[in-house]
C-alpha cells in the first residue's frame, strides 16, 4: 500500500473512494473520500487495525455519532475491517479558529458570540457522557453562513494516541476558558500551541486578558479568570460546560448588548474542513465600528471621534441658517393659509388634528438568505436559495424531494430558510409564497441576543407565527412586533409532488415592520 494506509482511488467498504489526503500524524491518516451510494463527500479518519488505539477509536466513534447537535461534525460509521480501523465523518469548509486568530484577536462581541456556540455544542455532548478531550482553535471551524462546527468530539485523542485526563468534563470546561482567553488575546494560557504563543504570567500567575490587551471588557475578563485560575478576584470558580455557556448567554443579553446595528456577516470563499491548507476566509460577524475598550457593553456604538474647534464653529454657523430658514418658511407658509382660509372646505365634523392616519409598513430588505437543515447533512439545495429572495414568484427554491410522508418522510422536524435582515429590525409583518397546497409552516425569530450571528439550532429561534396546511401564500401578521435579525422560514410539512413524494417550495418573501 505504500508509505500510506490507503492510496487514492482505493475504496473501503465497498462504498467509500479515497481521493485526497487531508492529514497525517503518527499512526492516523485523515482523507477526503467520495460516499458513491449517497454521491457525497466524506472524511476518512484511519488508524492500523493493529494500532492500540484502535478499538478506542472505534469506540469513541459510535458514541460520537450519537450526539445530535448541527455544531458537531457528525460521524456517520466506524468500522474495522481487520486491517483498518475508521471512523466517516461529515466533510464540511469553513476556516479554523486558529488561523482567523493569524489575524488578531476577535473583538469582544464575536468572541461572546463564538464561545457561547462552541459550549453550547459541549454542553449537549457532556449530557450524553461524552467529552471532547482536546478542544484546541484548530478543532472550532466557522463554516459558510450558518456558524460554527466542532470537530474530533470524543475522537482526536485516540487518533493522536492519547488519553483522556481524569476529570475529562472540567478539562473541557478549561479548554472553553482557555478558547475565549485566545480569542480575546491570541495568547495560549499554559504554554504555547501552534502559532499562539503562551500566555504571559507574574510570579507564576496567569495574567488576566485586560492585563494583556486593552479593551476587554470586564464581564469577559471576569470568565477566562474564574475558569483558568483557583482563587479569582472575581469570584466562585467556574467549574462546568454549563456555567460558562450561563455566563455568556448573561452577557450577550444584557441591556444595551446586542442593539448595535453594526454588525454583519462576510461570505467568502472557503475549503475543506480538516484540509492541511485552510485559508480562505470562512464567515464570522464583522464589527462595523471601532473596537471595544473600556467598560462599555461589548455591543456598544463606539464613541464619537473628537472634532476639532472649526468644524464645530462651521457646524453651529449650519445649524444657526437652518433654524433662520425654517421660521422664515413657517412665517411665510402661515401667511399663505390665512389668505386661504376663505377658499378652503371647512373640515368635517368626524376630522381632527389628532387623527393621523396610520403610518404604512415598511418593507425590510433580506440582506442575506441561507437554507436550514440542522438535522441533514448535504443542506436543502442551498443553490437554489436566492430564488426564494429575488422579487420574482415565477422561481422558488425547493426542498429535496421526501418519500412516504409529508412530514419529511419522518427523517426531520422541519428544514427552512434563514433570513438575514442585516441588523436588529422591528418585524411586524412576513408573507411567504409557497408552492402546492398542504405546506405547513412556522415563522421563528432570534432574540436579540443573536444579532451578532445567528444560532446553528432550531431551538434558539422563538417560533411567532404557524399555519397548517396553506395554499399557495401564507402570511404571519403578528399582533406584537419583534425584534430581530434572523428569522427563521421553518416547513414542518410538505404539499405532494407526486405518488407518495412530497416537496416544499419557497418563490418568494416579503418582510414588513
Amino acid at each position: 500500500m505504500g508509505s500510506h494506509l490507503v492510496e487514492p482511488g482505493s475504496v473501503l467498504d465497498d462504498r467509500y473512494v479515497v481521493e485526497d489526503l487531508l492529514a497525517q500524524e503518527g499512526q492516523s491518516e485523515s482523507w477526503r473520500a467520495r460516499d458513491r451510494i449517497l454521491a457525497r463527500s466524506v472524511v476518512l479518519h484511519i488508524l492500523p487495525s493493529s494500532s492500540a488505539h484502535a478499538t478506542e477509536l472505534i469506540a469513541c466513534g459510535k458514541r460520537a455519532s450519537r450526539v445530535a447537535d448541527p455544531r458537531v461534525l457528525q460521524v456517520f460509521d466506524a468500522i474495522d475491517d481487520g486491517e483498518l480501523s475508521y471512523l466517516v465523518r461529515e466533510w464540511a469548509t469553513g476556516q479554523s479558529l486558529d488561523l482567523i486568530l493569524a489575524d488578531g484577536p476577535l473583538s469582544a462581541r464575536k468572541a461572546t458570540w463564538l464561545m457561547r456556540e462552541v459550549a453550547a455544542a459541549v454542553v449537549k455532548a457532556h449530557r450524553t457522557g461524552l467529552p471532547h478531550g482536546r478542544l484546541v482553535p484548530d478543532a472550532v471551524v466557522l463554516t459558510e453562513f450558518s456558524g460554527v462546527k466542532i470537530m474530533g468530539l470524543g475522537t482526536s485523542l485516540p487518533l493522536r494516541g492519547n488519553q483522556l485526563p481524569g476529570d475529562p468534563e472540567l478539562a473541557d470546561t478549561v479548554a472553553l476558558g482557555r478558547l475565549l482567553y485566545a480569542c480575546l488575546t491570541v495568547r495560549w494560557p499554559g504554554g504555547s500551541l501552534g502559532r499562539l504563543p503562551a500566555a504571559p504570567t507574574e510570579h507564576g500567575r496567569l495574567l488576566r486578558p485586560r492585563q494583556v490587551r486593552a479593551g476587554v471588557p470586564r464581564s469577559l475578563d471576569a470568565v477566562c479568570d474564574r475558569v483558568l485560575t483557583d482563587h479569582s478576584r472575581y469570584g466562585e470558580p467556574i467549574t462546568s460546560a454549563v456555567e460558562f455557556k450561563a455566563q455568556l448567554t448573561e452577557i450577550l443579553t444584557e441591556e444595551g448588548v446586542a442593539t448595535n446595528p453594526g454588525v454583519n456577516f462576510i461570505a467568502t470563499p472557503s475549503v475543506a474542513v480538516g484540509s492541511t491548507a485552510l485559508r480562505a476566509p470562512g464567515v464570522m460577524p464583522r464589527d462595523t465600528d471601532g473596537p471595544v475598550t473600556g467598560e462599555q457593553p461589548i455591543y456598544a456604538d463606539s464613541p464619537a471621534t473628537d472634532e476639532s474647534p472649526l468644524r464645530r464653529t462651521l457646524f453651529w454657523s449650519v445649524v444657526l441658517m437652518l433654524v433662520v430658514g425654517a421660521v422664515l418658511l413657517a412665517y411665510l407658509v402661515g401667511q399663505q393659509g390665512a389668505g386661504a382660509q376663505g377658499r378652503a372646505p371647512a373640515p368635517s365634523s368626524n376630522s381632527s388634528g389628532s387623527n393621523q392616519s396610520a403610518t404604512p409598513p415598511k418593507t425590510i430588505a433580506i440582506q442575506a438568505a441561507d437554507d436550514f437543515d440542522p438535522q441533514g447533512v448535504d443542506g436543502e439545495n442551498s443553490d437554489l436559495v436566492p430564488l426564494a429572495i429575488d422579487d420574482d414568484p415565477t422561481t422558488a427554491w425547493k426542498t429535496v424531494l421526501y418519500e412516504n410522508n409529508p412530514e419529511l418522510g419522518g427523517l426531520k422536524s422541519g428544514v427552512g430558510l434563514l433570513l438575514d435582515l442585516g441588523q436588529l429590525e422591528q418585524v411586524s409583518d412576513v408573507k411567504v409564497g409557497l408552492g402546492g397546497d398542504g405546506t405547513s409552516l412556522e415563522l421563528r425569530a432570534a432574540p436579540p441576543a443573536f444579532a451578532a450571528g445567528p444560532s446553528s439550532a432550531v431551538e434558539d429561534y422563538e417560533v411567532v407565527g404557524s399555519v397548517e396546511l396553506a395554499g399557495d401564500r401564507a402570511e404571519f401578521a403578528l399582533d406584537k412586533p419583534v425584534r430581530t435579525r434572523f428569522l427563521l422560514v421553518w416547513l414542518t410539512s410538505l404539499p405532494s409532488e407526486s405518488a407518495d413524494t412530497y416537496q416544499g417550495r419557497v418563490s418568494d418573501i416579503e418582510v414588513l415592520g
